[in-house]
């Protein structure tokens, strides 16, 4: 019988597999969620805000969401690196939709080695990644299968995540990014996906 550590540790390698620049497992009680940063969605508004059913106003509260971490004992938490350049303009969609990709992947072989209540989640909305190029989301709009449901994962910032404990915990040194950032003061940034296993 396959040991739950060794299980871990094939899902921390096909992270790597994948082109990860850092994946670990972590407590999943040692995620820090914060209501006030799931309300940094709507004001100032993110564009993707209403736009899909993995972001608020319709995803999974904060409180939830912290509900929903105790019935899982570990997270797989995983970052992509990237220029500052690339996150502050619109090639940081394609990074984030590698991050839903990963994601998703690492969720799928999960569930295959016995965790079936594996969850992954991504960075951004869904919909500016995956459906930018339709008016509506079909979920929202026609209460239709998602085109991307097996790809497309649910927002981290919308959960309330916060991602600078989440830092401090793996010992990733997370620069706050804004569009006044200068790649001189910051040269490199990273995006974070994550999924829950138990």
């Amino acid at each position: 019988m396959v040991k739950n550590s060794d299980l871990l540790q094939d899902l921390i390698q096909k992270a790597f597999e994948l082109g990860v620049s850092d994946a670990r497992i972590i407590p999943a009680q040692s995620i820090v969620v914060e209501d006030r940063f799931a309300e940094m969605c709507s004001s100032p508004r993110c564009p993707g805000y209403g736009l899909a059913p993995s972001c608020p106003p319709y995803a999974m509260k904060p409180g939830e969401f912290r509900d929903l971490l105790t019935q899982y004992e570990h997270v797989l938490v995983f970052k992509i690196d990237a220029p500052i350049e690339t996150l502050l303009s619109d090639s940081r969609f394609a990074v984030a939709k590698l991050i839903h990709e990963i994601s998703s992947s690492i969720e799928r072989s999960a569930k295959e080695q016995g965790y079936t209540k594996a969850k992954g989640l991504a960075a951004g909305s869904c919909k500016m990644i995956f459906c930018s190029e339709y008016v509506k989301c079909i979920v929202l709009d026609k209460n239709e299968d998602c085109r991307f449901s097996d790809q497309a994962r649910p927002s981290l910032s919308g959960y309330g995540v916060n991602f600078l404990e989440l830092g401090k915990t793996l010992g990733w040194q997370l620069e706050k990014i804004s569009k006044n950032t200068r790649p001189d003061d910051v040269p490199m940034g990273m995006m974070v996906g994550m999924v829950l296993i138990g």
